[in-house]
C-alpha cells in the first residue's frame, strides 16, 4: 500500500509515461479480475486476450483521470473503468448474433407484458404460455440467450427510450454524487430492492453473490451445487424479471 502510494506521488508531481506505467503495472491484476468474471458465459469465438487489452483501456484511462479530493478509492473507481472499457469492447466486437439478440428481447417483452398485465412477476409457465412455447422450450431459450447476460448491467433499464440508469449504477461504491442525483439514486434502489423481492429465493441469491459479493459463475456453481450452465440460467432470468419490473416502474 505504501508503494503504491509512493507511486501515485511521484505520478502527480512528474506524469510521465514511465511512471505511469509504473501504476499500470501495480494494478495489472485488475484487469485480469474484471475480465475473468465478463469471459465466463461468453461462447468460444471471444479471445480472453481481447477482453484484457479492452481492459488496460480502461485502467490507462482511470489512472489519467483520478482525483483523489474527489475519490479516495481509485480501485473501486478503476474497476467500473475498467469493466465498462470491456463491455465497450464487445459491443463494438459485435460478438452476439442479430437473432441471438432478437429472442433475448422476445423474452424480456414477455416478463415486461405479463408483468404489466399480471401486477406481480410472471412464472416460467405463464411466459411459455404467452410465448406460445412449452417450459422446457423456455428453459432451452433462456440458456441461449445466457450468454447476453453479461451486459445487463450496463443496459439502460428504462423503457428502452433514453439513457436514464443501468443496474451497474446501483451496486456500491465510493464517489461522491452530487446531492440531485443521489436522490434519484437513492428512489431507483427503493424500486430496484422491489423488484429483487419479485424473484425466488434462488435467483436472489444468484443476484447477489454475482453482483454484491463479487464472485465468478463459476464459483456460485459451487456453492449452489449447480452446473455453470444452470447458474448463467438463473442468472438471466433474474435480470429479464427485474427489467420487466423496473420498466412497469417506467411506465407508470
Amino acid at each position: 500500500m505504501d508503494d503504491r502510494k509512493e507511486l501515485w506521488q511521484q505520478f502527480f508531481n512528474n506524469p510521465s509515461g514511465e511512471n505511469r506505467e509504473h501504476l499500470i503495472l501495480s494494478y495489472a491484476p485488475l484487469i485480469k479480475y474484471c475480465a475473468q468474471r465478463i469471459y465466463y458465459g461468453l461462447p468460444g469465438s471471444v479471445d480472453f486476450d481481447d477482453l484484457l487489452s479492452y481492459g488496460s483501456f480502461g485502467l490507462i484511462d482511470a489512472i489519467n483521470k483520478y482525483d483523489p479530493k474527489q475519490n479516495n478509492n481509485f480501485e473501486g473507481y478503476a474497476v467500473l473503468r475498467v469493466r465498462g472499457s470491456i463491455i465497450d469492447g464487445l459491443r463494438k466486437m459485435d460478438w452476439a448474433p442479430q437473432s441471438l439478440r432478437r429472442r433475448a428481447k422476445e423474452i424480456e417483452k414477455a416478463y415486461f407484458l405479463l408483468e404489466q398485465k399480471l401486477g406481480r412477476s410472471a412464472s416460467d409457465y405463464e411466459v411459455a404460455e404467452f410465448m406460445g412455447i412449452s417450459k422446457d422450450e423456455l428453459e432451452k431459450q433462456l440458456q441461449v440467450v445466457g450468454n447476453l447476460s453479461i451486459i445487463s448491467l450496463e443496459q439502460p433499464i428504462d423503457n428502452g427510450e433514453s439513457d436514464f440508469f443501468t443496474f451497474g449504477d446501483f451496486l456500491p461504491d465510493n464517489t461522491s454524487p452530487d446531492p440531485i442525483e443521489s436522490l434519484e439514486k437513492d428512489e431507483m434502489k427503493i424500486h430496484l430492492e422491489k423488484a429483487l423481492l419479485g424473484l425466488n429465493e434462488k435467483e436472489k441469491l444468484v443476484i447477489t453473490l454475482f453482483y454484491y459479493e463479487e464472485l465468478t459463475i463459476k464459483e456460485i456453481s459451487k456453492i449452489l451445487e449447480l452446473t455453470e450452465g444452470r447458474i448463467s440460467q438463473i442468472h438471466k432470468k433474474a435480470i429479464l424479471k427485474m427489467k420487466g419490473k423496473m420498466k412497469l416502474v417506467f411506465s407508470l
